[in-house]
């Protein structure tokens, strides 16, 4: 069987697509737009219950190591050493936490009728989910994917959030 996991992460200005096709065993696709996106390119393995591979590519990308249920996923997402854990449960309503304490965020979702709404993140700095999830795997999987695409987009641009972006204040 082939769905597809797709819709926003984020509103109409400054969120980001999530456009995903999913398969018995694989989740790919892409997340953002075709300049500032990123590949998704992951293996599922409900039998071992493992979700593994690549967001982004070989250089600028991030892996991920996740360990499922039915009901919660749990792992880390970036690697080892620069990465974060990620714990989120639930079959209708999705929460938990990708992050440490301070440098991390929450998730609050809700699946209904084929579809996820919910929030990423704080009521400020958050951002809206509406996506369309897979009828390939359960709920917390489409969720999963989510909490990739904020993770991904928060780790990538705040890597260059010191540049002055050719703005200086030369006179």
């Amino acid at each position: 069987m082939t769905s597809s996991i797709s819709g926003r992460v984020g509103g109409t200005i400054g969120g980001f697509t999530v456009s995903c096709v999913t398969t018995a065993g694989r989740i790919t696709g892409r997340i953002g737009g075709n300049i500032f996106g990123a590949d998704v390119d992951l293996r599922v393995d409900p039998r071992l219950g493992i979700i593994t591979g690549r967001i982004g590519g070989v250089v600028v990308g991030k892996s991920v190591d996740i360990k499922f249920k039915p009901d919660r996923v749990w792992g880390r997402l970036g690697g080892t050493v620069i990465g974060n854990d990620v714990d989120i449960s639930g079959t209708d309503r999705i929460t938990g936490r990708c992050g440490g304490i301070i440098i991390g965020f929450d998730c609050n979702l809700m699946a209904s009728h084929g579809s996820m709404t919910g929030r990423l993140g704080g009521g400020i700095f958050g951002k809206s989910v509406d996506i369309e999830i897979s009828e390939d795997f359960p709920p917390i999987v489409s969720a999963l994917t989510a909490v990739i695409t904020y993770y991904y987009y928060r780790v990538m641009h705040n890597r260059g959030s010191g540049s002055s972006g050719g703005r200086g204040g030369h006179r």
